[in-house]
């Protein structure tokens, strides 16, 4: 078996195909996966040669069939330190052991009447005619959601603003311009990278402290606390404080786009609104959603499974293969770097009818165990996101909430800035209009 053939056609010499990835990543591995099939091999500045991967088959062999044979880039680590998202081998899996429980089914569900309680005192703020950035909106949300539930530590609305700044800049490290450069050279998306990741550092030290000082709760970092006495399953306190970093990009990055991307889209899709509206009138009658009537929502249900397909806000997941691995036709040498491109599978029309529509009512017949490894916007087998259910109900709640009171008008078209997460080019302004009283 030959390696993947290198879509040399219109790259460059030397530096191969890096304008075209600082240019427009979506675009180049849209035109990749046109010309040269599933499996193609590209060759960068600063990534050097990496084998894109583009069919739901190669998803499943790289996330459970054999994830073993594809561990976590160098990026990761350097990245999110020791946090479960970087760890891999017998500290990734005791940082799972330890971590699990809190992200059991039972135990996300008991998070929904805070989820509640904190959506509702964002929304509380906004009034009938503002302007908002959707995109700065559901970033608050999200993160106030995160800290208030997972670290016990309830944000302030009108402050923490360097703690909401740090989460959001945690995407720096993954920058397209940056990728051309080694990683020590101290490039602005870089050093405000650092910057960010050091401000959560502090704040998991200050938590942490908190913890061992006795001021626990049932929140994640007692929990670790608690369980720095259990030789088997204990965390340094190092990979405790790593677990801010790497849990706040993976636990609410996620969520404040799908919600933006929902939010936005419901504002131009006037059937789905309608249908949405009427699904909340119904089933809510005005009140609050709650932890036994937010199953009920199916349209919400809807809208947020089609909206992860159509804008998975994990776009990308990059790999290195650890041994030579046969797929499709091909042979990947030990050491491979490989981006499975989400993006290209939940939007191809082998198994997407009419792909680039947002159609909620798709998901109608249909769940998301039915599209297999077609449809994996938090990944799949064994290090699939943990937290995945929380965003799904956290979703759920914050849609139903902001989608009781207001309907949500865009003023902009949406468009995109994909950096390790799909991130939207601009704020993503909105106009609200109240809409309370057409329910009560």
């Amino acid at each position: 078996m030959s390696t993947p053939p290198p879509p040399l056609a219109d790259g460059l010499p030397l530096v191969g195909r890096t304008f075209d990835l600082m240019r427009d990543q979506l675009g180049l591995h849209d035109s990749v996966v046109a010309e040269y099939g599933d499996v193609a091999r590209l060759e960068t500045l600063g990534l050097g040669e990496y084998c894109l991967l583009a069919h739901p088959d190669h998803i499943r062999r790289a996330l459970v069939e054999t994830p073993d044979a594809f561990g976590k880039t160098d990026d990761f680590g350097i990245a999110f330190g020791q946090s479960i998202g970087a760890a891999e081998g017998s500290q990734w899996e005791r940082q799972r052991a330890a971590m699990e429980e809190f992200f059991y089914p039972g135990r996300i569900r008991s998070y929904a009447e805070e989820m509640v309680r904190l959506t509702e005192r964002r929304v509380a703020r906004w009034h009938d005619g503002q302007r908002v950035s959707l995109h700065h909106e559901m970033s608050r949300v999200a993160l106030e959601n995160f800290f208030g539930t997972v670290f016990g530590r309830t944000l302030d609305p009108d402050g923490d603003e360097v703690i909401h700044r740090a989460a959001s800049d945690l995407n720096l490290w993954f920058e397209p311009t940056s990728f051309a450069l080694p990683n020590w050279v101290p490039t602005p998306a870089h050093r405000r990278f650092h910057s960010a990741v050091e401000r959560l550092e502090a704040e998991g030290e200050a938590l942490l402290a908190e913890r061992k000082a006795g001021d626990g709760g049932n929140d994640l970092l007692s929990t670790l606390v608690e369980l720095r006495s259990d030789g088997d399953a204990a965390l340094t306190d190092q990979e405790i404080v790593d677990q801010v970093t790497g849990l706040v990009f993976a636990g609410y990055e996620t969520t404040s786009l799908l919600l933006s991307y929902a939010l936005s889209l419901l504002g131009t899709h006037e059937v789905v609104r309608e249908r949405f509206h009427a699904e909340l009138d119904d089933v809510l009658g005005g009140d609050p959603p709650t932890l036994s009537n937010v199953g009920d929502l199916q349209v919400t249900e809807r809208i947020v499974h089609e909206t992860l397909r159509r804008y998975p806000p994990v776009f990308m997941l990059p790999r290195v293969t650890t041994r030579p691995v046969e797929l499709g036709g091909y042979r990947l040498p030990d050491g491979m770097r490989t981006h499975l491109s989400i993006w290209s599978v939940h939007r191809d029309e082998r198994f997407w009818e009419d792909p680039e529509e947002w159609r909620p009512a798709r998901w109608q017949d249909t769940s998301p165990a039915d599209k297999g490894c077609a449809y994996v916007p938090f990944g799949a087998g064994p290090r699939a996101c943990l937290a995945r259910r929380f965003a799904l109900l956290e979703a759920t709640i914050v849609l139903a909430t902001v989608g009781q009171q207001y309907r949500v008008e865009p003023i902009r078209e949406l468009e995109l800035d994909p950096v390790m997460t799909l991130q939207p080019a601009h704020e993503l302004p909105a106009n609200l209009h109240r809409r309370r009283s057409e329910t009560t």
